[in-house]
């Protein structure tokens, strides 16, 4: 596609943004018309006169627009001076093009040209960040328009109010206040609705073509007769009554589905409404719902959820610049005739790719799971192609598939790689290079003994401080890279003393001596590993200066080492992953995100791998886990489902360790039907004849070969040892292996050959695909099924109350990222265990629906279908809330049928004003739901 040229602008402006501050080019950021076709033969244009802004609501009720609101310039305020370019692109019809021509032969023109009033229709449309970073900054005229208080007043309060400015905060308290939203009101959902309809009001010029229109959403017979019941006053005056009707609808809406289908009734072309106005009403209402829910008001968050995503996706959805220029019909056949179609940056990725990169410069790009990073740094690099650069991936398949991705400028390889050309290879010659991971027992076998000691704990303890100091950026080790904690010889955790620490850096300064030797050795402690030449060369402090800029993939689990090696470089460094996808801590990996300085920052926030129903529960965690709001996970427009009801087809079962995987392994292929089953990473990696080895400990009698040289070692000393060995080396994956042995015995062997029979090396010839979350990092499957062995909220947020003791801040924030992982590799379903959904009910979501009571109670009594409730569905209320059905990852069915109004209460709060009058919720028996409390938990309730 040509790209347009610089137009004339109405005032030129005099002074320049400062270069530390990004904005779009001028061809970028002028360019907002495309797709629009001129007329064949020209018209006249007829003229256009200021529209007076200013509004007076007549009734004192609060306006937006005449408060004053701050400008919220996300910039430094100045403006882009552009150059004297004088190259007019062809401006369409009378109708500006909004209507459609027939070819490119058009009446000269320039875009200035544009009344205010189509200008700001335009505008109104692009996302907040655009608005103020670049089309702001184009001319005087621009920057006015934008900057004018009258103009989209709820969206530039909005992100005002979730930037936490004092003045957007305080308007929107008032606005709570006056309409009594906050948390001590009995009915903070009817002020809601009361306050949409008076806050609206004004835009609505033909109430009675808006409501025609409103009658072909699915939901409208339900918010009618809402609004008919519980609010009678709204249904006059007519234009109230239809923004009541407008924001219940909102407010009974389930899904990101439902929402767009109410803004395309409202765009409809009998509508009265423009897109403008439509986009400022669900604003209004994600501005009102976002500050309820900060008043700790009990509303589900996923209404506010839905409308943000809604708000997104019209706002980014096939962002591109919008003025095209003619093509020759050459040039349109080669395109149709190419087979890779041309994929469009997002407004966010346009905003990084509109970036020059400056030597010295530390750019980081915050990218969510499968929003593109690695497209986009290709996008990046192809754009910037006289410059050099190098691509560090975070393992070798990465580095690999970047060869085949990137432009030739571009050069991929792993950290290691790098290393291991300088030094390392040189260990390899000499044939003193340790494959594998270096293990405790190796080094207890290099220390000496000391009474009172276990060799297998000092063992333990010394790894961990050549470990952490080979993850450093320090030069020696010393006390500071010693453990805090440890375990003694009677198990148990205690604090590590100032003269063990000296000792044990004595004892890994020695160690780490005998290693850099280039002399050969059959001490295995005293080979080198691949982490320990990449310290040596990090100490070297190696030259990259034959690039103009790195790529640092996966930043989040970079290590203090790496990011050293990257930040003393010259060029300029752009740092590239997801801060939540940080699953190394343990390898001693360091959030390079949050924890290194920066000169620039973008966000990539829109996922490409799955829509709303999965973007949903992804952006829940991060939220209630870990309380990330300022930035929100959406995904696309496709269809998705994480009920788990009716799912067919390969499914990839992911977990938290390799012992669930096993267990996995043995359900699935113990099934009639013969199942091809694909373990990630194969099964030499998972360790399978490992554990077969450890069986073979287990039945010294039989004399059978132990394959695995590190087990032959313990052949003498016994399965007890071995055992002992693990515990006190706090060595996690064999004692996972030991676990497994204990617990299916004398079934190994056949076990493990039945594995072994069903497995086949790919995952497309794979009937189920089974793993770790940490093998599955970085991949994507159509069917996600999460294991149940990952962090538990153990029940939902109603009855979380009567177990005080579950505060997700105690949960190590490594567990929640795994979590997020896990559910972040689906594409199309999403199937989870049950913990998993109570956790979203502390958001507020129980998955309930509204059906009309009349329906549901036509024939006969409805009973309540939460256990230990006796109530029945009330035929006097007006909605009844019905639970979806759902299937969890262990195979259970959810409970689910009708719930009676003081059940919804519970769950819902508020939002049963809705479904009944407070006379009927209040005339029923409130029920404590009967759960299964496990024993332990059924104690500490009794007793405490």
């Amino acid at each position: 596609m040509s790209r347009i040229r610089k137009i004339k602008a109405e005032e030129p402006l005099e002074s320049f943004r400062p270069q530390d501050e990004e904005l779009l080019s001028d061809e970028d950021s002028c360019s907002l018309l495309e797709g629009y076709v001129a007329p064949e033969t020209s018209r006249k244009r007829p003229c256009f006169s200021p529209r007076n802004h200013h509004s007076h609501t007549g009734d004192g009720q609060w306006d937006p627009r005449n408060q004053g609101f701050s400008e919220c310039l996300l910039g430094d305020g100045n403006v882009h001076q552009e150059a004297d370019g004088v190259d007019i692109h062809p401006l369409p019809d009378v109708y500006f093009g909004l209507l459609g021509t027939k070819n490119w032969d058009v009446p000269r023109g320039s875009m200035d040209q544009l009344p205010d009033e189509v200008l700001q229709e335009i505008f109104a449309l692009m996302p907040v960040v655009d608005l103020y970073r670049s089309l702001s900054l184009v001319c005087h005229r621009w920057h006015r328009i934008i900057s004018d208080p009258q103009f989209i007043p709820w969206k530039k309060l909005y992100h005002q109010y979730t930037r936490e400015e004092a003045g957007a905060v305080s308007n929107v308290m008032a606005i709570l206040e006056q309409y009594g939203l906050c948390r001590v009101q009995n009915q903070p959902i009817l002020g809601f609705i009361r306050c949409v309809a008076a806050l609206k009001s004004q835009r609505c010029r033909d109430p009675e073509a808006i409501l025609q229109c409103l009658r072909s959403h699915s939901l409208f017979p339900m918010a009618e007769l809402c609004v008919t019941r519980r609010l009678p006053n709204m249904q006059s005056p007519q234009v109230s009554y239809v923004w009541a009707v407008i924001s219940t609808i909102v407010l009974l809406s389930g899904s990101v589905r439902e929402i767009q289908e109410l803004a395309g009734c409202l765009q409809s072309p009998s509508s009265a409404l423009s897109p403008r106005d439509v986009m400022e009403a669900l604003y209004c209402m994600a501005t009102l719902l976002f500050a309820m829910r900060v008043k700790e008001v009990l509303v589900n968050n996923r209404i506010h959820y839905n409308i943000f995503y809604c708000l997104y996706l019209l706002e980014n959805s096939n962002w591109s610049p919008a003025i095209i220029m003619p093509e020759s019909s050459n040039a349109i056949c080669e395109r149709r005739a190419s087979s890779r179609p041309e994929i469009r940056p997002t407004s966010e990725q346009q905003q990084i790719l509109n970036h020059a990169i400056k030597p010295k410069q530390v750019v980081k790009i915050m990218a969510f799971a499968g929003t593109g990073k690695t497209s986009t740094l290709i996008k990046y690099a192809e754009k910037w192609s006289n410059l050099k650069f190098l691509y560090l991936a975070f393992n070798k398949t990465i580095a690999e598939q970047g060869l085949r991705a990137f432009p030739r400028n571009v050069t991929c390889k792993t950290v290691h790689s790098l290393a291991f050309a300088e030094v390392g290879r040189n260990y390899r010659q000499k044939g003193k290079l340790n494959l594998s991971l270096l293990s405790s027992y190796w080094v207890s076998m290099a220390l000496q003994n000391r009474e009172g000691q276990s060799l297998f704990i000092r063992g333990k303890t010394v790894l961990q401080t050549l470990s952490t100091f080979f993850a450093s950026a320090d030069d020696a080790i010393t006390e500071e890279h010693t453990p805090l904690w440890c375990k003694n010889t009677k198990g148990e955790r205690v604090p590590v003393g100032t003269e063990e620490k000296r000792i044990i850096v004595e004892e890994a300064s020695l160690l780490w001596d005998n290693m850099k030797k280039l002399t050969a050795t059959r001490e295995m402690a005293y080979k080198m590993t691949h982490d320990g030449y990449l310290k040596l060369w990090q100490l070297q402090k190696p030259s990259l200066s034959a690039y103009d800029a790195i790529f640092v993939d996966e930043a989040q689990d970079c290590t203090p080492a790496i990011m050293d090696i990257v930040l003393s470089q010259p060029c300029g460094v752009i740092l590239v992953g997801d801060p939540h996808q940080q699953i190394y801590t343990f390898r001693g990996a360091v959030n390079a995100l949050s924890e290194v300085p920066h000169t620039h920052i973008f966000y990539l926030t829109q996922s490409f791998r799955f829509g709303p129903e999965i973007a949903y529960v992804g952006a829940t965690i991060l939220d209630v886990c870990k309380k990330v709001r300022n930035k929100t996970l959406v995904g696309s427009n496709q269809e998705g489902d994480v009920t788990g009801v009716g799912v067919t087809g390969k499914v990839a079962r992911l977990s938290r360790n390799n012992q669930t995987v096993f267990e996995d392994a043995v359900s699935v292929t113990n099934e009639e039907v013969p199942v091809k089953i694909h373990i990630l990473g194969g099964l030499t990696a998972f360790g399978l004849e490992k554990i077969h080895d450890v069986w073979k400990l287990l039945h010294p009698e039989e004399n059978l070969e132990v394959q695995d040289p590190f087990f032959r070692r313990w052949v003498k000393k016994g399965f007890g040892r071995l055992k002992d060995y693990a515990v006190k080396a706090e060595d996690k994956q064999l004692e996972m292996k030991i676990a497994i042995v204990e617990k299916y015995r004398d079934r190994i062997p056949e076990l493990v050959e039945r594995i072994s029979r069903h497995h086949v090396p790919g995952q497309e010839m794979a009937d189920c695909i089974l793993g770790t979350v940490h093998k599955a990092k970085g991949l994507e499957f159509d069917t996600v099924q999460v294991a149940d062995d990952f962090v538990n909220v153990p029940f939902a947020r109603h009855n979380l109350r009567r177990l005080s003791v579950f505060r997700t801040e105690r949960v190590p924030e490594d567990e929640w990222n795994l979590l997020y992982v896990a559910v972040t590799r689906a594409k199309r379903r999403l199937i989870m265990p049950k913990g998993l959904t109570h956790l979203l009910t502390l958001a507020g979501e129980y998955y309930l629906q509204p059906e009309l009571t009349s329906k549901v109670c036509a024939d006969v009594p409805v009973q309540c279908s939460v256990r230990g409730c006796c109530n029945s569905i009330p035929t006097e209320s007006f909605l009844t809330m019905k639970k979806k059905p759902f299937v969890y990852s262990d195979g259970t069915r959810g409970s689910e049928g009708f719930l009676c109004h003081a059940c919804v209460e519970q769950r819902l709060g508020p939002l049963v004003g809705l479904t009944a009058s407070p006379e009927v919720v209040q005339g029923m028996d409130y029920a404590e739901e009967a759960l299964d409390f496990p024993q332990v938990v059924l104690f500490l309730l009794e007793h405490f």
